[in-house]
């Protein structure tokens, strides 16, 4: 991993995994993030001046190895289209309290899967509009606590605390929302206890899928509807405790 690779600094060692190429990624995203603090937010500087300064300060590193080189012009790459092409998405995580390697990592999903319009046009920092999604349902207060309560004794997300705020962001498809999934089958059973006791739609999977609101537990990839659909229906055919006690707590939100 490079541990440091800006201002004449020396390259410490090679890069050898791929967290190491996702390590040297956050490194950049983070530091892209107090440069734009200082220069853009405090100080006034036209972002696109901002933009083409950092890349190019930060295009190049002290170290001959091919893999090394071509693991930072990747990242680079990245970090230019994050910056060039999804400026609203930037502006959102980078004035946030803070920047942590799963915001990164959050980040680059969905750099990954985002579509613009042509830079410098109207709308170009907004995804291509589409319907607004939602499941159709109203929680009350008490009714989305039972959830949270539910999705956290069958660990259904990979959180270290899961909260009210998620399932609401989650529920009323929030933008930009993306919640990683510790179990597809266990997710699956709950959104579909959900449909049985009528407090949501019946095409939760397409705007899961559509929204790009769960993502996997590795972390690579959105969790799509055929995945979902699958996943129920070993669900049903192979039943566990885990699954029962999913379903009976569900049932017990209409009480």
């Amino acid at each position: 991993m490079v541990l440091s690779l800006f201002g004449g600094n020396r390259h410490m060692h090679h890069f050898a995994t791929e967290h190491d190429v996702a390590e040297e990624l956050f490194t950049l995203l983070s530091e892209a993030r107090v440069i734009y603090l200082q220069d853009v937010i405090k100080s006034g500087k036209r972002y696109d001046r901002y933009v083409d300064d950092f890349v190019h300060s930060h295009r190049y590193i002290n170290c001959n190895n091919a893999v090394c080189r071509n693991c930072h012009e990747m990242n680079i790459h990245i970090v230019k289209g994050l910056l060039h092409d999804c400026a609203g998405l930037v502006r959102k995580y980078f004035t946030a309290d803070s920047f942590s390697f799963e915001d990164c990592m959050r980040l680059k999903w969905k750099y990954n899967f985002y579509e613009s319009s042509s830079p410098g046009s109207p709308g170009a920092d907004n995804p291509t509009r589409v319907p607004p999604l939602s499941f159709g349902c109203n929680f009350s207060r008490e009714q989305m606590k039972d959830i949270v309560a539910c999705a956290t004794a069958f660990h259904l997300f990979c959180v270290s605390t899961l909260c009210i705020e998620d399932m609401e962001a989650l529920f009323s498809c929030r933008e930009n929302f993306s919640i990683r999934v510790n179990n597809v089958r266990h997710v699956a059973v709950m959104f579909d206890a959900l449909l049985e006791n009528r407090l949501i739609e019946p095409y939760w999977q397409s705007v899961l899928d559509k929204g790009r609101f769960l993502v996997s537990k590795d972390g690579r990839s959105y969790v799509s509807a055929s995945s979902l659909s699958t996943a129920l229906s070993i669900a049903r055919i192979k039943k566990t405790a885990a699954a029962n006690g999913i379903r009976k707590a569900i049932a017990g939100l209409k009480e």
